[in-house]
């Protein structure tokens, strides 16, 4: 029997090349988002025999009967975090209660992508509004525990990645990935910013790895507790390295420009990859070097036929 698999926030840079993957595996897919999918370079032309397009938000309930639910859903940009919190706050937690009311009544499996930020104010238990992402942090922590709750009380099957810097082809040139905004910025000459010194530590991971590893923790036995574990790179490498890198790699002219460093700034932030190995067998297989290659490909041709279209709120991703 066919499996029929949802992926909610599938016209983000994780959910397309998820969703490029499992229809490879000859999966039903279902691609649900608040954007239209011309908003994906990479599926806006995917042949539709098994492949459906669902424009919708999670913040109203829905009802897909299916065997898997992926939920990428998440409002990563960072301005919109600080300036749209309510909205923000509303995906998380009321798209996780609608995600998991379907998975719990339609008996499907739900995979929930935290984020590497629930991470960041370990050292600062109380809730801080400086911190520029405040929201996406107390965000995430609500949603994995909502998700464990639902786990423990209702015995839906969840698991939880925490997912870290993903870069890759796919992605929308206005998310403000760093890796995005500073391949851009090269191709066009333009000056790269840095906040602070450059010498945040940061590990990234290429796209489509990530995605095989989030269909791993998907595959995996269940766990109660629900599983969780990290998905990220396993290259550790600062912000300027990373700037540097990117110049090289695209010939520019740019010059690197330092601002001031922004409140909260996590000095390092990188996967403990162990539990995946161990747990499912999954490891980031695309060296930085060769990913950035790619990356600057994708984004040399969406420069070349970009026409500016309007941004939306709401970035699903990663």
């Amino acid at each position: 029997m066919q499996k029929k698999v949802v992926i909610l926030g599938g016209v983000g840079l994780i959910g397309t090349h998820l969703a490029l993957k499992l229809l490879q595996r000859g999966y039903e897919v279902y691609c649900v988002d608040s954007r239209e999918l011309s908003s994906s370079p990479l599926l806006r032309d995917t042949e539709r025999t098994r492949f459906h397009f669902v424009r919708h938000n999670i913040v109203t309930p829905f009802t897909i009967r299916c065997d898997e639910i992926y939920n990428l859903c998440a409002p990563t940009r960072l301005s919109y975090d600080k300036q749209l919190p309510v909205e923000a706050l509303q995906t998380y937690l009321q798209g996780s209660f609608n995600t998991l009311e379907n998975a719990r009544t339609k008996f499907s499996k739900v995979l929930y992508a935290s984020s590497a930020v629930i991470y960041d104010n370990s050292s600062r238990p109380e809730f801080d509004p400086r911190e520029r992402r405040a929201a996406m942090i107390e965000g995430v922590r609500a949603a994995e525990m909502i998700h464990r709750a639902y786990a423990a009380e209702y015995g839906v099957d969840c698991r939880i990645a925490r997912l870290f810097n993903t870069y890759g082809s796919g992605c929308d040139l206005n998310d403000r990935r760093v890796v995005t905004r500073m391949i851009a910025s090269a191709l066009q000459n333009r000056e790269i910013t840095i906040f602070g010194s450059g010498e945040q530590v940061r590990s990234f991971a290429w796209a489509g790895d990530i995605a095989d590893g989030l269909i791993a923790l998907m595959e995996a036995t269940p766990a109660t507790p629900p599983r969780t574990l990290d998905l990220g790179g396993d290259t550790p490498i600062t912000i300027r390295a990373l700037a540097e890198k990117i110049i090289d790699l695209t010939g520019s002219r740019s010059q690197i420009n330092h601002l001031s460093a922004r409140y909260g700034e996590i000095r390092e932030r990188r996967p403990d990859l162990s539990t995946a190995g161990r747990e499912v067998g999954w490891r980031p297989k695309t060296p930085l070097i060769e990913g950035l290659k790619r990356t600057i490909k994708y984004v040399e041709n969406q420069l070349a036929s970009y026409s500016g279209t309007a941004r939306t709120w709401v970035e699903i991703y990663g």
